[in-house]
């Protein structure tokens, strides 16, 4: 067994030991960190047990969280929008095994939301407090660290693939989630001091570097839409030093993308607003899978299941948009959804896509409420007006980027929804009472007495 195997393997008993005889947050952690480090794939693995590394980890996480006490007067996860959405989400996915098109996948991904739900209470249930909250945005900077560490040894040549876990293991995929991790960092350097502010210095370089490496428009996109959204959100009492990382940050991401080829597929989204420029093939077919979907929507409104688009795509595309898959050799060709709506769509159907419209509804109505919340509660608002920005913008990531990319499924999403409504939930409304009840219980000055009061002009 390598010693970095060892190191990994006594860190997850500890963090498991941890989470059953400490704080269920490390529980939590070790989950997480299973995600990013996803040993089955790793070199250093050869001599581990063949386990289900992530399955262990979120059922001991799961039971120290139901032996932990719940705290008092904290709403519960099921009366939070996006706990409904996702429960009614994951309602219609079983009821669609009747009718889906590729069965045996489609019951793997409503086995997956079902679990995704576990995990939203659970994660909600430990963020009653800030320091729960930012550990667990700081073991996401972390993660992604190691992830940008192994872009950065990964051999020169093409676009990025296969360096992330389950999930993110293509270039579009990883740049978006690295993208996310660039948003908690960017805050967490405001928000977080000593080596927790060095940490997520020495990651941005390594986040950015992976983000160049994968040469992904959906993310960076999705990476300008969220710093737009930061800099709205962004905390009165730290304006300048947001200014001063924001400026640092825009020169050393010119320094690290200098890559020709990462800059000519950028100018490739202009094609998609002007029309005097080629569109490349990549863009155009994802143009003509837009409208066959439509009309597989229309065709059956209330959706084929999941990776129906797949398996009705070679009726309703020509057989040079179909692309063999690489996992599956003896498949015939077909095409996938670069979509996030446009799944939901016709996968789940008008249901399905009323109740992503609605997440992102709430996630828009979430930023309002930050901004709302910063200019109200200055006297009360401790560090949620920076922890605040950072989730809600790692979860408009996730949506700008969805726009180019199928990321329904993808799990930092969960991560993120799940914070921000513990923040909507729970910190704010807390941080608003107390801010009232420090101004009623400010003492009032007492009125003059008439013959010291000074005479004001024409008045006797």
């Amino acid at each position: 067994m390598s010693l970095t195997g060892l190191a990994v393997l006594l860190a997850y008993l500890g963090g498991l030991g941890l989470a059953l005889f400490r704080h269920p947050r490390y529980g939590v952690y070790t989950y997480l960190a299973v995600y990013y480090l996803d040993p089955p794939s790793r070199w250093w693995s050869a001599f581990l047990p063949d386990m289900r590394w992530s399955l262990v980890a979120g059922v001991v996480a799961l039971l120290a969280t139901l032996r932990a006490p719940v705290p008092p007067n904290t709403p519960s996860w099921s009366t939070t929008t996006p706990a409904r959405l996702l429960i009614v989400f994951t309602v219609w996915l079983w009821i669609q095994n009747l009718w889906a098109l590729a069965p045996d996948e489609h019951l793997a991904a409503s086995i997956l939301f079902t679990k995704y739900v576990i995990l939203f209470a659970m994660i909600y249930r430990l963020m009653s407090s800030l320091e729960e909250l930012s550990g667990v945005l700081l073991v996401h900077v972390l993660g992604c660290f190691y992830l940008g560490w192994l872009a950065h040894i990964a051999p020169p040549g093409g676009r990025l693939e296969g360096v992330g876990g389950p999930g993110i293991d293509e270039a579009n995929a990883l740049a978006m989630f690295m993208a996310t991790g660039v948003v908690c960092a960017a805050m967490i350097m405001l928000a977080e001091k000593g080596w927790k502010r060095w940490t997520a210095i020495l990651a941005m370089p390594f986040l950015l570097n992976t983000i160049v490496q994968s040469q992904s428009r959906g993310a960076m996109l999705a990476l300008v839409v969220a710093g737009l959204v930061l800099f709205y959100l962004k905390p009165k009492p730290f304006s300048k030093q947001f200014y001063v990382y924001a400026m640092l940050g825009i020169v050393g991401f010119g320094m690290i993308a200098q890559s020709s080829t990462f800059w000519d597929r950028m100018r490739t989204l202009e094609a998609t607003v002007d029309q005097n420029e080629e569109i490349d093939s990549s863009a155009e077919s994802r143009v003509v899978l837009f409208h066959a979907q439509v009309q597989m929507f229309l065709d059956h409104p209330l959706g084929v299941g999941h990776r129906g688009t797949a398996v009705l795509s070679p009726r309703y595309l020509d057989a040079k948009w179909l692309t063999k898959d690489p996992n599956n050799p003896s498949a015939p060709p077909a095409r996938s959804s670069h979509n996030s709506f446009m799944s939901a769509l016709v996968e789940q159907g008008l249901p399905g896509a009323v109740i992503f419209i609605w997440l992102a509804a709430w996630v828009v109505k979430s930023i309002f409420t930050l901004k709302r919340f910063r200019d109200i509660a200055a006297d009360a608002r401790g560090t949620i007006v920076i922890y605040g920005p950072a989730v809600v913008g790692a979860a408009v990531v996730v949506l700008v980027a969805g726009n180019f990319t199928d990321y329904l499924k993808t799990e930092v999403q969960i991560w993120m929804w799940t914070l921000l409504a513990a923040i909507t939930a729970i910190h704010i409304p807390k941080a608003e009472t107390a801010a009232g009840a420090t101004r009623v219980a400010r003492p009032m000055r007492s009125p003059l007495p008439l013959d010291k009061r000074k005479p004001r002009p024409g008045v006797p």
